[in-house]
């Protein structure tokens, strides 16, 4: 299932819309593109956590999640909870309605905060 989630970047004193896309599909993966920087890379870690220890779960089924637009650099770890959120719906755990009308941006932390 693809799911777009909307978070952004900022450049300088601008922001730009990033559309962060998940697909869960068959197989075994997570795979991250979309020029992303370290800690975004270091995302999947703190999100199976967050999610764990709120009673989700990262599926274990290959995940493949695109920050577009891919020639912009991402930075940082305030994407953490628009991938998790991404990685939610995606595998059916919880409902997106009206998705399209938020930005979700944020750090998680282990626990989920």
């Amino acid at each position: 299932m693809l799911v777009k989630v909307f978070g952004s970047a900022v450049f300088g004193v601008e922001a730009t819309t990033i559309t962060v896309e998940v697909n869960i599909d068959k197989g075994v993966g997570y795979h991250l593109v979309g020029l992303p920087d370290n800690a975004i890379k270091e995302s999947s870690y703190r999100i199976a956590a967050a999610l764990k220890n709120n009673g989700y779960q990262l599926p274990v089924k290959k995940i493949t999640i695109n920050l577009a637009p891919a020639d912009l650099r991402k930075e940082g770890s305030a994407y953490d909870l628009t991938l998790a959120v991404g990685i939610l719906i995606a595998s059916g755990q919880i409902k997106g309605d009206d998705l399209d009308q938020y930005m979700i941006m944020g750090e998680l932390s282990l626990d989920g905060g």
